[in-house]
């Protein structure tokens, strides 16, 4: 592993919880990753399904520079990855086996997470060279399935994304996850219709705090 690739994955090993931005307009989605940054988040993961996702990607890092570490999620083929390359994203994830796309981002020194469920799929992820494996969607299996997939791949870094929440995390955790990845859950419902901006932070600092704990 590169040294920007080492330094990358050490960021977001440090992470813990890493905010999964999904929604169908760019001007909330800004919202929300400004809302992460004033609480503290320092990784953010921009869903391809985002309109203008590399905009917002390149809008970001102009404005927060590298001590913002983003990347784009949802990828699922050689042109997702292709375009947010070359907006600047420092890691690339799949809910899906698209191994195709893992050189494409270690060439660029970005991450990639590949995703998987099962243990051949977890298998076929590391051996197509991903960082990370995102064990999707997370709440199917729950805690005990990340346990038991981890038990016969101790060194695999997991991350479990779908359905986890503040009060769960915990679970993840103590099942053998190196981070999480948490989507619409990180923000309460009420306060982000509201965009109240000062109960959303405290709310994703509290998390923070449980997830470091």
């Amino acid at each position: 592993m590169t040294a920007p690739l080492a330094s990358k994955l050490a960021a977001l090993m440090a992470a813990r919880v890493v905010p999964v931005l999904r929604y169908t307009d760019a001007a909330t989605a800004a919202y929300a990753a400004e809302v992460a940054v004033a609480a503290g988040c320092a990784t953010l993961e921009l869903t391809w399904t985002i309109p203008g996702v590399t905009d917002l990607l390149r809008a970001l890092r102009d404005k927060h520079g590298s001590a913002l570490q983003l990347g784009v999620g949802t990828v699922l083929d050689e042109h997702q990855a292709r375009e947010a390359l070359v907006a600047g994203a420092d890691f690339l994830v799949s809910p899906a086996l698209a191994t195709e796309i893992v050189d494409m981002a270690h060439a660029a020194d970005a991450l990639c997470l590949l995703g998987a469920f099962t243990p051949t799929e977890v298998l076929t992820a590391r051996r197509a060279g991903a960082d990370v494996v995102k064990i999707f969607p997370a709440d199917t299996g729950g805690p005990r399935h990340l346990a038991a997939i981890k038990s016969v791949y101790p060194d695999a870094l997991l991350c479990p994304t779908g359905g986890v929440t503040q009060d769960n995390m915990g679970a993840y955790f103590a099942a053998g996850a190196a981070l999480v990845g948490i989507g619409s859950n990180l923000y309460d419902k009420a306060a982000f219709a509201a965009r109240d901006t000062a109960a959303l932070v405290a709310q994703i600092v509290r998390t923070r705090e449980a997830a470091h704990g």
